[in-house]
Protein backbone atom coordinates (compact mmCIF):
# COMPACT_ATOMS: atom_id res chain seq x y z
CA UNK A 1 0.00 0.00 0.00
CA UNK A 2 1.21 3.55 -0.62
CA UNK A 3 2.32 6.14 1.82
CA UNK A 4 -1.18 8.02 1.56
CA UNK A 5 -3.22 9.61 4.63
CA UNK A 6 -5.94 6.99 6.08
CA UNK A 7 -8.44 7.33 8.14
CA UNK A 8 -9.38 3.76 9.75
CA UNK A 9 -12.75 3.37 11.40
CA UNK A 10 -13.53 0.65 14.15
CA UNK A 11 -16.97 0.93 12.85
CA UNK A 12 -19.27 -0.68 15.06
CA UNK A 13 -17.46 0.78 17.98
CA UNK A 14 -17.94 4.16 16.23
CA UNK A 15 -21.65 3.48 15.39
CA UNK A 16 -22.44 2.25 19.27
CA UNK A 17 -20.87 5.62 20.54
CA UNK A 18 -23.42 8.12 18.20
CA UNK A 19 -26.72 8.71 19.84
CA UNK A 20 -27.80 9.54 16.06
CA UNK A 21 -26.79 5.83 14.59
CA UNK A 22 -26.81 3.39 17.82
CA UNK A 23 -30.54 3.50 17.52
CA UNK A 24 -30.53 1.45 14.44
CA UNK A 25 -28.06 -1.71 15.98
CA UNK A 26 -28.89 -4.31 15.49
CA UNK A 27 -31.67 -4.29 13.65
CA UNK A 28 -30.51 -2.25 10.69
CA UNK A 29 -26.68 -2.71 10.51
CA UNK A 30 -26.85 -2.12 6.66
CA UNK A 31 -28.77 1.54 7.55
CA UNK A 32 -26.03 1.78 10.37
CA UNK A 33 -22.99 1.39 7.77
CA UNK A 34 -24.87 3.48 5.12
CA UNK A 35 -25.37 6.61 7.78
CA UNK A 36 -22.09 6.38 8.78
CA UNK A 37 -20.15 6.67 5.24
CA UNK A 38 -22.60 9.26 4.33
CA UNK A 39 -21.36 11.10 7.48
CA UNK A 40 -17.56 10.58 7.15
CA UNK A 41 -18.13 11.32 3.15
CA UNK A 42 -17.43 14.90 4.06
CA UNK A 43 -14.06 14.03 5.43
CA UNK A 44 -12.96 12.13 2.32
CA UNK A 45 -15.07 14.84 0.02
CA UNK A 46 -12.52 17.89 1.48
CA UNK A 47 -9.34 16.31 2.27
CA UNK A 48 -6.97 13.73 0.48
CA UNK A 49 -7.83 10.99 2.76
CA UNK A 50 -8.24 7.16 1.56
CA UNK A 51 -11.30 5.95 4.26
CA UNK A 52 -11.73 2.16 5.58
CA UNK A 53 -14.54 1.22 7.96
CA UNK A 54 -14.06 -1.63 9.08
CA UNK A 55 -16.82 -4.18 10.35
CA UNK A 56 -17.39 -7.33 12.06
CA UNK A 57 -18.54 -10.30 10.03
CA UNK A 58 -19.79 -13.58 9.41
CA UNK A 59 -18.00 -13.91 6.47
CA UNK A 60 -15.58 -16.52 5.85
CA UNK A 61 -12.49 -14.11 4.78
CA UNK A 62 -12.07 -11.05 4.25
CA UNK A 63 -14.14 -8.92 2.13
CA UNK A 64 -13.82 -5.32 0.73
CA UNK A 65 -16.41 -3.29 -0.94
CA UNK A 66 -16.80 0.06 -2.23
CA UNK A 67 -20.17 1.83 -1.36
CA UNK A 68 -19.88 4.82 -3.70
CA UNK A 69 -17.69 3.20 -6.35
CA UNK A 70 -14.31 5.00 -5.03
CA UNK A 71 -11.61 2.98 -4.58
CA UNK A 72 -10.27 4.91 -1.93
CA UNK A 73 -13.59 4.82 0.65
CA UNK A 74 -14.04 0.96 1.63
CA UNK A 75 -15.97 -1.04 3.59
CA UNK A 76 -13.60 -3.72 4.85
CA UNK A 77 -15.46 -6.90 6.37
CA UNK A 78 -13.86 -9.10 8.76
CA UNK A 79 -13.82 -12.82 8.52
CA UNK A 80 -15.85 -14.35 11.47
CA UNK A 81 -12.02 -15.93 12.45
CA UNK A 82 -10.77 -12.49 13.30
CA UNK A 83 -12.52 -9.29 14.50
CA UNK A 84 -13.02 -6.02 13.14
CA UNK A 85 -10.00 -5.03 15.72
CA UNK A 86 -7.69 -7.90 14.64
CA UNK A 87 -8.33 -6.66 11.12
CA UNK A 88 -7.34 -3.10 11.96
CA UNK A 89 -4.27 -4.13 14.23
CA UNK A 90 -3.41 -6.84 10.60
CA UNK A 91 -3.48 -3.07 8.55
CA UNK A 92 -1.19 -0.67 11.44
CA UNK A 93 1.30 -3.63 10.70
CA UNK A 94 1.24 -3.79 6.94
CA UNK A 95 1.08 -0.19 6.30
CA UNK A 96 3.72 1.10 8.19
CA UNK A 97 2.43 4.57 7.66
CA UNK A 98 3.11 5.80 10.96
CA UNK A 99 1.87 9.95 11.52
CA UNK A 100 -0.26 9.16 7.86
CA UNK A 101 -2.46 6.75 9.13
CA UNK A 102 -5.34 8.05 11.81
CA UNK A 103 -7.50 5.24 13.78
CA UNK A 104 -10.97 6.30 15.67
CA UNK A 105 -11.96 3.42 18.20
CA UNK A 106 -13.00 3.71 21.88
CA UNK A 107 -11.36 0.45 22.35
CA UNK A 108 -8.52 0.53 24.54
CA UNK A 109 -6.72 -2.52 22.94
CA UNK A 110 -6.93 -1.02 19.27
CA UNK A 111 -5.87 2.25 20.81
CA UNK A 112 -2.65 0.58 22.20
CA UNK A 113 -1.61 -1.09 18.80
CA UNK A 114 -2.35 2.34 17.04
CA UNK A 115 -0.08 4.22 18.76
CA UNK A 116 2.99 1.24 18.99
CA UNK A 117 2.85 1.88 15.14
CA UNK A 118 3.61 5.35 15.34
CA UNK A 119 0.00 6.27 14.29
CA UNK A 120 -2.50 8.69 15.62
CA UNK A 121 -5.28 7.27 17.92
CA UNK A 122 -8.41 9.19 17.84
CA UNK A 123 -11.93 8.96 19.59
CA UNK A 124 -15.13 8.47 17.98
CA UNK A 125 -16.36 12.07 19.55
CA UNK A 126 -12.99 13.54 17.89
CA UNK A 127 -14.46 11.96 14.08
CA UNK A 128 -17.93 13.55 15.05
CA UNK A 129 -16.36 16.93 15.47
CA UNK A 130 -14.13 16.72 12.52
CA UNK A 131 -17.51 15.24 10.48
CA UNK A 132 -19.17 18.63 11.62
CA UNK A 133 -16.28 20.86 10.86
CA UNK A 134 -16.01 19.28 7.28
CA UNK A 135 -19.45 19.70 6.46
CA UNK A 136 -19.34 23.52 7.19
CA UNK A 137 -16.54 23.76 5.37
CA UNK A 138 -18.34 22.05 2.21
CA UNK A 139 -20.89 24.19 2.92
CA UNK A 140 -19.00 27.01 3.00
CA UNK A 141 -17.26 25.97 -0.69
CA UNK A 142 -20.88 25.53 -1.83
CA UNK A 143 -21.79 29.09 -0.78
CA UNK A 144 -18.30 30.94 -2.49
CA UNK A 145 -19.07 28.50 -6.10
CA UNK A 146 -22.53 29.82 -5.97
CA UNK A 147 -21.76 33.42 -5.12
CA UNK A 148 -18.79 33.37 -7.69
CA UNK A 149 -21.43 31.86 -10.71
CA UNK A 150 -23.45 34.62 -9.93
CA UNK A 151 -21.58 37.56 -9.94
CA UNK A 152 -21.51 39.13 -13.63
CA UNK A 153 -18.31 40.33 -15.27
CA UNK A 154 -18.07 43.68 -16.56
CA UNK A 155 -15.63 45.09 -19.39
CA UNK A 156 -13.14 47.47 -17.44
CA UNK A 157 -10.50 47.99 -20.19
CA UNK A 158 -11.01 51.30 -21.93
CA UNK A 159 -10.74 50.77 -25.37
CA UNK A 160 -11.48 53.61 -28.15
CA UNK A 161 -12.84 51.27 -30.66
CA UNK A 162 -14.27 54.23 -32.58
CA UNK A 163 -10.75 55.15 -33.77
CA UNK A 164 -9.14 51.89 -34.41
CA UNK A 165 -12.50 51.47 -37.04
CA UNK A 166 -11.37 54.38 -38.34
CA UNK A 167 -7.92 53.73 -38.84
CA UNK A 168 -8.76 50.43 -40.25
CA UNK A 169 -10.96 52.06 -42.87
CA UNK A 170 -8.36 54.81 -43.85
CA UNK A 171 -5.87 51.90 -44.53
Amino acid sequence: MKNERTLIVDAYNVIYASDSLKHLMPKNKVRARESLAEKIKAIHSLESVRIMLVFDSSNERVEIEHPFGDRSFEFVFAPKSLTADGVIERILVRMRGGEQITVISNDNLVREATRSNGSVALRPQDLFDWIESSEKRLIELQRNRNQRKNQTLENRIEIDWASDLEGEASD
